[in-house]
């Protein structure tokens, strides 16, 4: 496994009482997989991505990355070599180029990185389908389709095993919401990365090689 959760447990206090978004969660996660948690607003899927990904903390339990316990790693360190986190509102510096935004991760990372990175750079954006001469805008000319590739691109920048994403597809035409799951599908099974997503939608679920259903902070199989 090269990512597994151990017992979360993640809740809000009000007054004497305890509200649990996640209870007793334990999910774990192989290369070569494209994985979905299916749930509504309000499930927890999100916090559950955050807790996975080092943007949050839990109040109990541990996640591990590659047996080890993420919080002896580092948090920042886990960020910044092992996981790539694509997030729906793409999270761009928007006067950036597309090719200056998927720099970025490659100058603050500690993993091995080629030294032409910008070649590197635009490879990377033209395998996720954005031509150099779009890669050369800033990206708030970009449309949000393309804004969401340049998002995976930079995700992928730093050569890491792990993609989380939250809800990738959620502001995106139907026609569009299928080439992002394409790719997604396409990094986990040629590319044996892990890519884990958070969805609220079944049609995005239903191409997924394993979905998880998390209703009221319980996770389940969603078969």
């Amino acid at each position: 496994m090269i990512l597994e959760a151990k017992e979360l447990n993640y809740y809000y206090q009000d007054g004497d009482m305890r509200r649990y978004i996640l209870k007793d969660t334990s999910i774990a996660f192989e290369k070569g997989k494209f994985y979905t948690i299916l749930g509504q607003s309000g499930s927890g899927k999100t916090t559950l991505l955050s807790l996975l990904g080092a943007l949050d903390t839990p109040h109990s339990g541990t996640v591990l990355f590659k047996g080890e316990d993420i919080k002896k790693i580092g948090y920042e360190k886990y960020r910044r070599n092992h996981v790539g986190i694509i997030f729906q509102s793409y999270n761009l510096i928007p006067t950036f180029t597309a090719v200056e935004n998927v720099l970025i991760p490659m100058s603050i990372t500690e993993n091995e990185v080629p030294e032409d990175k910008k070649t590197v750079a635009y490879n990377l954006l033209d395998y996720i389908g954005i031509s150099k001469e779009k890669a050369d805008r800033p990206v708030n000319k970009l449309s949000g389709g393309e804004q969401q590739r340049v998002a995976i691109a930079r995700a992928l920048a730093t050569n890491v095993e792990l993609i989380l994403a939250d809800e990738p597809t959620g502001n995106l035409d139907e026609e569009m919401e299928q080439e992002i799951i394409d790719i997604f599908k396409k990094l986990a099974h040629e590319h044996e990365k892990c890519v884990i997503v958070v969805t609220h939608a079944n049609e995005v679920a239903v191409q997924s090689d394993q979905s998880f259903l998390l209703r009221k902070g319980v996770l389940t199989s969603n078969e």
